[in-house]
C-alpha cells in the first residue's frame, strides 16, 4: 500500500518483532523515562556500552579499528565485494544514541549486515557525544571523518552516508555541509528512524506519547544539552528546515508510532517538491530505529536490502547519465 508517491507502507509484523516492541514498551521505556539525564547517568550508559563491545566480530567479516580525521572509526569488511553499480563504493556509518550512548560496538551487526548487502566497506565512526561535547561538536566529528574518508577511499563521488536516529540527524548534516563547503556530496543518504528536529516538543503530544521506547521528557531534559557544547551547530539546527535542493539522493524509514514519524514525512514531502529523489518505508508494529537488530529481526535485514538498493539505483542511473 502507498501513501504518496514515495512512500511505502509495511504493514506484515513478525512474533518476534511484536514481542520485541511489547518488551520495550513494559520495560525498556519505564526505564528510560527515570534514567537520570546527568553526566553521571550518561557515563553509566557508556560503561554499558563497552560490554557490548565485548561480544564476538560477525561473521565472515574483518572488524579493522581504524581513524578518519583524528576521528576513531571501525573498517567493517565482509567477504562479498560488490560487482556491480556499487563496485568501488563506501559507506560511512553514523550510530544513534541520541547523543549520549551507543558506538561501534552496539552496531557492529548492522554494519556486517550493511557490509555484506552491499559488498563495500563500512566504516563506523565513534564522534564525540554528551558530556564531552553538543551536537556541534558530533557534527564536527562526523564531517572530519567524512572528509577524510573523501580523500582516501577508491571513489569519492560513491560515498553512502548511512545513520540511524542521531546518526541519521548525522548524516543529514554531513551532505548539507558537503553540499555547501565544497566537499564531494554523498551519493546517497541512508536514514534509519532518523532525528531530523531538535524541536520535538512543536508536535501533537498525543502522537508523540505513543513511541514504544522513546519518552518525550528525557528529550526535554536533553535538548539545552544537545545545543550547548564548546562547537556550534553548522547550518540549520534541524535537517527538516534545510533546503532540499542540498541532499542528495534520500533514503528515509521509520517506525509507525514514534518520535521521529512526523518529521520524516514532512522532509520526504519536501523533497518530492523540491524534484530530487527521495523513497521513504513506514512500518507497522515496530520500534524505533529497528534496523539496529541487524539479523535478529527479519524486517530489519529487509529494509536493510531496501536501503541498499535504493543507493545502488541512485549511483547507477548518475553513472548512466554521465556516459
Amino acid at each position: 500500500m502507498r501513501t504518496g508517491e514515495n512512500t511505502v507502507w509495511h504493514w506484515d509484523v513478525s512474533i518476534r518483532a511484536r514481542l520485541i516492541a511489547g518488551f520495550a514498551r513494559i520495560v525498556v521505556k519505564p526505564l528510560f523515562t527515570v534514567w537520570p539525564a546527568t553526566d553521571a547517568g550518561i557515563r553509566a550508559l557508556a560503561t554499558l556500552e563497552t560490554y557490548v563491545d565485548r561480544l564476538p566480530t560477525p561473521p565472515r567479516t574483518v572488524v579493522t579499528q581504524l581513524a578518519l580525521g583524528g576521528v576513531p572509526c571501525e573498517r567493517i569488511v565482509h567477504g562479498h565485494v560488490a560487482d556491480d553499480d556499487l563496485a568501488d563504493a563506501t559507506i560511512l556509518y553514523l550510530h544513534g544514541g541520541g547523543f549520549v550512548f551507543c558506538g561501534r560496538g552496539t552496531h557492529r551487526n548492522l554494519c556486517a549486515v550493511l557490509s555484506a548487502r552491499a559488498g563495500v566497506p563500512v566504516w563506523s565512526v565513534e564522534y564525540r557525544q554528551l558530556p564531552d561535547g553538543g551536537v556541534g561538536t558530533s557534527i564536527a566529528d562526523a564531517t572530519a571523518a567524512y572528509r577524510a574518508l573523501a580523500d582516501e577511499c577508491p571513489d569519492p563521488t560513491k560515498i553512502i552516508v548511512a545513520g540511524d536516529s542521531a546518526g541519521g540527524y548525522l548524516a543529514m548534516k554531513v551532505a548539507e555541509i558537503a553540499a555547501t563547503t565544497g566537499l564531494p556530496r554523498p551519493a546517497a543518504v541512508i536514514g534509519y528512524s532518523p532525528l531530523l528536529n531538535l524541536h520535538l516538543e512543536r508536535h501533537d503530544p498525543r502522537f508523540m506519547r505513543k513511541d514504544a521506547y522513546l519518552p518525550m521528557s528525557q528529550v526535554a531534559k536533553l535538548k539545552d544539552r544537545w545545543l550547548g557544547g564548546p562547537d556550534a551547530i553548522v547550518g540549520v539546527d534541524s535537517p527538516v528546515d534545510a533546503d532540499p535542493a542540498l541532499y542528495p539522493p534520500v533514503f528515509l524509514s521509520c517506525a509507525e508510532y514514534e518520535l521521529m514519524r512526523p518529521d520524516v514525512e514532512l522532509l520526504t514531502d519536501r523533497i518530492e517538491k523540491a524534484g530530487r529523489p527521495v523513497e521513504t518505508h513506514l512500518w507497522s508494529g515496530q520500534i524505533h530505529a529497528f534496523p539496529v537488530l541487524g539479523t535478529v529481526l527479519r524486517e530489519s535485514r529487509e529494509l536493510i536490502a531496501l536501503s541498499v538498493d535504493f543507493a545502488r539505483r541512485q549511483i547507477g542511473s548518475r553513472q548512466r547519465r554521465s556516459a
